[in-house]
């Protein structure tokens, strides 16, 4: 494609997860438990672009994890699995490790973070992971892959422009599920009320 380049080529480096049994202590066999930590599983990644610390994990260690293979604030992680939702890492989700399934993709400063997750979390991204597994039996990606789909790479202004567009829709997006939640809440108070009533 004009244009496009392999987002391996992009001053990208995308890093397979952990493989967690290499790591992990099994306390009911009396493995000697070094620390726990806190494990970036695929619920915790939301297509909004965000980790949820509540639904992250928390496994025992009995070795230290390859440090690649632990998040610092800024990296993106993805699910290698369907849907291939990815999400930036910040404070709360930082020194946490990434199992295998998922992906860490660290990035070069030429490269504006919000465009690359627009990206990643777009149907022309996903179409392309999707069409990267038809026919294997296997809807998990590779790093290969992932490193082999076709990026639009505009000047940093541009990548600036569309990183602002998405962060400003997820924001959106956001604001009207707290408000759904909150109707629904109110909708289960008026029901509450009625039983109360007819009793």
């Amino acid at each position: 494609m004009k244009n496009f380049i392999k987002f391996g080529d992009c001053k990208v480096k995308i890093i397979g997860g952990q493989i967690m049994s290499r790591v992990t202590a099994n306390e009911d066999k009396g493995e000697e438990v070094i620390r726990r930590i806190r494990v970036v599983i695929p619920k915790s990644i939301h297509p909004d672009g965000t980790i949820d610390a509540e639904e992250m994990a928390e496994e025992p260690l009995r070795v230290e994890p390859d440090e690649k293979k632990v998040t610092e604030i800024g990296d993106i992680v993805m699910k290698l699995s369907p849907p291939y939702d990815a999400a930036i890492v910040d404070k709360e989700s930082a020194g946490s490790i990434v199992p295998s399934f998922c992906a860490i993709i660290k990035y070069d400063k030429t490269l504006n973070p919000t465009y690359l997750l627009a990206f990643l979390n777009s149907s022309f991204c996903k179409d392309q992971l999707k069409k990267q597994v038809t026919g294997s039996g296997m809807m998990v990606l590779s790093v290969g892959k992932v490193a082999n789909i076709d990026f639009p790479l505009p000047p940093l202004e541009k990548q600036k422009e569309i990183g602002n567009s998405f962060e400003e829709s997820q924001n959106k997006l956001k604001l009207i599920r707290q408000i759904a939640a909150l109707e629904s809440k109110k909708n289960d108070i008026v029901f509450k009320e009625l039983v109360k009533e007819y009793e």
